[in-house]
């Protein structure tokens, strides 16, 4: 009888853990390492990098001033990268800094972290709203405007398949066919 307990406990754990990672999975959808984000309220519509290598989210920006205003600390900047036509002027409460571990420079072995300031941002992803933590640094030496992380792609839902770029592009052209 004791045996009987025992095996039954063993495919209940298993099925449950099928279960639990099939749900897990089936809230996810699937989409290439790069795709279309569109900032809100602007509606510019610009190249994300999804990358599960990163763990936080990154957005090009220039002129980047931290100041305080009614006793609460904010950041101006633009949104700015060569993909970009025109810069966008946005003026936001600063959440918090983060401090980012910056890559060994030229032959210096020496890494540096650094401070970024961080923001909340609404962005538009598969056309679903979604409001997204993101650390400020001009990326205009980077193929993309935008560094989607871990932390964002887990909120977003995503699974990415580095084989594949412009789901979202592709999935709109045949519906529209």
């Amino acid at each position: 009888m004791a045996l009987h307990k025992k095996i039954f406990f063993i495919v209940l754990f298993v099925l449950f853990s099928i279960f639990s990672s099939t749900t897990t999975l089936a809230k996810k959808s699937v989409y290439g390492y790069l795709e279309p984000v569109t900032l809100h309220p602007d509606g510019t519509s610009i190249t994300a990098k999804l990358d599960t290598g990163a763990d936080t989210a990154s957005l090009s920006a220039t002129d980047i001033h931290v100041y305080e205003k009614v006793s609460k600390e904010y950041v101006k900047f633009k949104v700015s990268h060569p993909e970009i036509k025109k810069n966008i002027d946005y003026d936001l409460p600063l959440i918090r800094h983060v401090k980012i571990k910056s890559r060994a420079i030229d032959d210096s072995k020496v890494k540096k972290p650094h401070l970024r300031p961080v923001v909340d941002i609404q962005i538009y992803f598969d056309g679903k709203p979604h409001i997204i933590n993101f650390n400020l640094i001009d990326r205009s030496h980077f193929s993309t405007p935008i560094l989607l992380g871990r932390k964002a792609l887990s909120e977003l839902g995503v699974i990415v398949d580095g084989a594949e770029r412009n789901t979202i592009l592709k999935k709109k052209s045949k519906q529209n066919n």
